[in-house]
């Protein structure tokens, strides 16, 4: 796992002529910001914060698509729990 990670930095370095510790830092920077809305979208759908709080962090479209996402597996839920 390792090895093929680091020859995708290195891939993704050379495809973008830049060097790998900028590759790092800019995969940090969405695995973070990625765990950072995966936190929020489940504190809201948890009532633990607010839509309007929920909105102003993550944005109202990937809001409402984690909203349907939801309703999606509810009605799943539902339907299985029935047949």
């Amino acid at each position: 796992m390792a090895a093929e990670l680091t020859e995708r930095v290195r891939e993704i370095a050379d495809a973008r002529g830049v060097p790998e510790s900028e590759v790092f830092e800019r995969a940090l920077e969405r695995g973070v910001e990625d765990l950072w809305f995966d936190l929020v979208i489940s504190r809201y759908l948890n009532d633990e914060i607010t839509r309007s709080r929920a909105v102003e962090a993550v944005g109202e479209e990937r809001l409402r698509r984690a909203e349907r996402e939801a309703e999606a597996v509810e009605e799943d839920v539902r339907w299985g729990s029935t047949a």
